[in-house]
């Protein structure tokens, strides 16, 4: 018994699919594209898959393994130099491809994939994995930006759901300190529970519909608590506006993100 393998479709097929699974680790990882490399390390893993296909014969089942780690190595070392990350793009690697290789048997089912039909299975593989990517990674940079602040004024310390709003540039312009948004209801309750008055600061703001002035007020402190911990802002500059329903009640300046 013998298998008839036709070299130059394997090739090819490899060649499409490995700068497909590579593009798309970079994309997961947010690692830099750099063509010539993508391009050197899907012609290295193509010509490897032809390698231990024709040879399959010849080597064991721990051999085969072993030759596709050591391409699967080799493809990631050509692409992404950072050694660093060398790991992180191995194990996404082989992720991208489980997840391109089950999409792929799964639209086997309803036609045959060859010729043109691969690749075009292929294509609508990798732009559903690119959008589930896509979707994950902007649900991890809402997560980054989001956070829980405690203001403290006075005796009164209240804690709320605070968003780090990479557009809000508002600044005081007499010390020039980066100023938060807060929504009015929470500005009155904090300062209806400190036992001292506070005069507001009058700050004008400007945005692309509109233009006026805030109110705002210097408070004592406040904990901002995220990824990286807790960290505090001491006589942070607070202003008050009323915001979307669906927004936080609590929108700090872009200053204040983590460094």
């Amino acid at each position: 018994m013998y298998y008839e393998v036709y070299v130059d479709i394997l090739f090819t097929e490899n060649l499409w699919m490995d700068a497909a699974i590579l593009l798309l680790t970079a994309g997961f990882l947010h690692l830099r594209v750099r063509k010539r490399r993508i391009a050197l390390a899907a012609l290295l893993g193509a010509l490897g898959a032809c390698a231990l296909t024709v040879f399959s014969a010849y080597i064991d089942e721990i051999g085969y393994l072993a030759g596709t780690l050591t391409f699967c190595a080799g493809m990631v070392r050509i692409a992404f130099p950072d050694r660093e990350k060398f790991c992180g793009a191995f194990l996404a690697l082989y992720l991208e491809s489980f997840l391109l290789s089950g999409l792929l048997r799964y639209l086997a089912q309803f036609h045959p994939l060859c010729g043109i039909w691969f690749v075009v299975a292929c294509t609508a593989a990798c732009l559903f994995l690119y959008a589930a990517q896509w979707l994950l990674n902007r649900q991890r940079r809402l997560a980054a930006l989001s956070c829980e602040a405690t203001l403290i004024c006075g005796n009164c310390r209240l804690t709320v759901e605070g968003f780090y709003d990479t557009g809000n540039a508002l600044c005081d312009p007499l010390s020039g300190r980066p100023v938060s948004i807060l929504a009015p209801e929470l500005m009155e309750k904090l300062l209806a529970g400190t036992d001292r008055e506070l005069p507001p600061r009058m700050i004008p703001y400007r945005t692309i519909t509109q233009r006026g002035v805030l109110k705002a007020w210097i408070l004592d402190g406040m904990e901002i608590r995220d990824t990286d911990g807790i960290r505090i802002i001491k006589k942070p500059v607070v202003a008050c506006m009323r915001r979307n329903r669906d927004s936080h009640p609590l929108i700090l300046h872009r200053d204040l993100l983590p460094p």
